[in-house]
């Protein structure tokens, strides 16, 4: 039998964290196999607040309201929704006009496309600071429609006072203007005063993050993990105690992560993948003794940040978290353990119960040879991607 799921349709950003998870059952080597996706979420949420996977380019924050903008000069709420669905497409085709081909949303999908960019910038527009209340396009085009009759009403009245306490339009009245050529060919390179104004905002709404300190202490590097930046010495000292616990938790938690794949491997009797396996956990047991990922770690500390930012996380998956980091204390080998087999295998039941690998045949022959292996970056690659978007444009200004 297929498996589905559903959820409740509630908000924009409870949608967009489901879609972010559906994005993370197609990429198997990102499934969150043993359930830490709130101690990684929490993570990214302090570290790069407002980003988001299914980003691609930073200039689509600008996009988004603009169209909006655009589709908003049709006469009614229904056809300016109509119209903000079209000029969506339409970007597509202006962008690849423009010689954008990666990172365009719609690239090849085209009119097929399913997931706008709307849907997937929203949320972060409202973290910025561009969208400024809240509220969902289809609200944001009534609106429209209401503030021009009050408009139209208030200019017949001719009262000065009036017009003065005029409500806003939704979004930040300081937002560039769009440029003349959006609709036939635009490319991602913000302009100079994109990026004088995409600074500011984004260090400022994220203030006391590292997505806040970055944009305006350029490194000298864009490496693989954020705790690699060649100025983290010069960060503020809780930026670089959060980045810490991030290196640290995205070390000593691959290993549960291969123990669970080597457990695979054996059940299924793949010989060549059971080396594999076996291999990778040696490797990875070299990179904790070299990193000293466990050396001094105050787990006070890190479950304190954690909790900071994420209050809810379950007492199962920090219990399953603070077993796993004593057993690795314990310098047990993970490979030959059965107390290591015990506890992945069991948080995997504890968490899919009957449809789990391990104990269900069906699920198992589901298995390709690997799931849950990608390495926990907590949304670096899109800040990164930002963040170098930034970069560029001011170099070039």
């Amino acid at each position: 039998m297929t498996s589905t799921f559903g959820w409740l349709d509630t908000d924009d950003e409870q949608r967009r964290k489901m879609l972010e998870v559906v994005d993370l059952f197609k990429e198997e080597g990102t499934v969150d196999e043993l359930g830490i996706g709130s101690i990684r979420d929490a993570l990214a949420d302090a570290l790069f607040p407002g980003t988001s996977v299914l980003h691609t380019r930073l200039r689509y924050v600008l996009f988004v309201p603009w169209l909006m903008q655009r589709a908003a000069q049709k006469p009614t709420p229904t056809e300016m929704s109509a119209e903000f669905r079209s000029l969506e497409f339409r970007l597509i085709g202006s962008l690849l006009a423009g010689g954008e081909t990666l990172g365009v949303v719609g690239n090849r999908a085209r009119g097929n496309l399913k997931r706008l960019p709307s849907g997937m910038y929203w949320s972060t527009l409202g973290a910025w600071g561009i969208r400024q209340s809240d509220f969902t396009s289809d609200a944001f085009f009534r609106r429209q429609s209401d503030y021009r009759q009050l408009v139209r009403r208030t200019a017949a009245t001719d009262d000065p006072e009036g017009r003065q306490v005029l409500p806003g339009t939704g979004f930040d009245p300081h937002l560039p203007k769009a440029p003349g050529a959006l609709l036939s060919s635009v490319d991602f390179a913000l302009r100079p005063a994109e990026e004088e104004y995409l600074s500011d905002l984004i260090a400022s709404s994220t203030k006391g993050s590292m997505l806040s300190w970055l944009v305006h202490h350029e490194p000298g590097n864009l490496p693989d993990y954020v705790w690699e930046v060649d100025n983290l010495d010069d960060a503020p000292s809780q930026l670089a105690e959060l980045s810490d616990h991030a290196r640290r938790f995205h070390t000593a938690i691959h290993g549960a992560a291969l123990v669970y794949n080597l457990l695979l491997a054996r059940k299924t009797g793949r010989d060549e993948a059971v080396a594999q396996y076996e291999g990778a956990i040696e490797t990875w047991r070299d990179e904790l003794r070299r990193t000293a990922a466990l050396v001094g770690w105050s787990r006070t500390d890190w479950w304190a940040t954690i909790g900071r930012q994420n209050p809810r996380v379950r007492p199962m998956t920090r219990q399953f978290v603070d077993r796993w980091l004593d057993f690795l204390e314990s310098d047990v080998h993970p490979a030959t353990s059965a107390a290591a087999a015990s506890l992945v295998g069991g948080r995997e039941r504890q968490i899919k119960g009957g449809r789990a690998r391990l104990v269900n045949q069906s699920a198992l022959d589901r298995w390709s040879g690997g799931s849950g292996l990608g390495r926990h970056e907590f949304r670096w690659t899109t800040a990164r991607r930002h963040l170098e978007d930034l970069y560029v444009a001011r170099a070039a200004s």
